[in-house]
């Protein structure tokens, strides 16, 4: 087992991985900031506030959406020249492959969400965000989202098994997001059921 994960590990593209994953962090935390300024006569200029707005954006789109890229950015070379019929004849258990795979995609969606609360710390203090950081409800968030996304993982990582082509996987993810528009505006008890908008719900301030 530490083999077949060392293996994917190493096959990973870090600095591809934390470039989107800040590329992704200066559009959410931009728009974020923008919001918290222009709403300020609504909602209070506060860290509640700042984390809030950037929910809309990470939770409801970018973390799904990322968690699909990465899980077809790992099987990526098992997509080429018939990598997944070499690979599942190797003397491994199957479920140890998918294991493996699926800790890989976990770990890489901690790392978004590391990398989310530092740069949530940053923007709140370059806009002079006003009174205290609400750091229980922002850690639930944080890592309640890293958690919502285990069974999308383990579904990502399914269906990326099922095709032969990377782009038919990534094309499935995006288009999986998108409906997160109106899902995420029902009732929890209907719209959580709904893989992709449960990171979304985890991660939404209660009360």
């Amino acid at each position: 087992m530490y083999r077949l994960l060392y293996s994917e590990y190493q096959k990973i593209k870090w600095l591809f991985i934390l470039m989107i994953i800040l590329l992704e962090g200066v559009l959410t935390w931009i728009l974020a900031a923008g919001n918290t300024k222009s709403l300020s006569y609504y909602f209070p200029y506060n860290w509640t506030t700042l984390y809030f707005q950037a929910v809309s954006f990470h939770g409801m789109f970018f973390l799904p959406l990322f968690t699909g890229v990465f899980a077809a950015l790992l099987c990526f070379y098992e997509h080429k020249d018939g990598g997944w019929k070499q690979l599942l004849t190797m003397p491994y258990p199957r479920f140890k492959v998918l294991l493996s795979k699926l800790l890989a995609l976990i770990t890489l969606i901690a790392l978004m969400q590391v990398l989310y609360l530092a740069e949530y710390l940053i923007t709140g203090n370059i806009i002079d965000a006003e009174g205290m950081i609400p750091w229980k409800c922002i850690l639930q968030g944080i890592i309640g989202g890293w958690l919502a996304c285990f069974p999308l993982a383990m579904l990502q990582i399914w269906l990326a098994t099922r095709f032969q082509s990377f782009g038919v996987a990534l094309l499935l993810c995006i288009s999986s997001v998108i409906p997160n528009i109106v899902l995420t505006g029902l009732p929890a008890s209907l719209g959580a059921w709904f893989p992709f908008s449960a990171p979304y719900y985890a991660m939404f301030p209660q009360g």
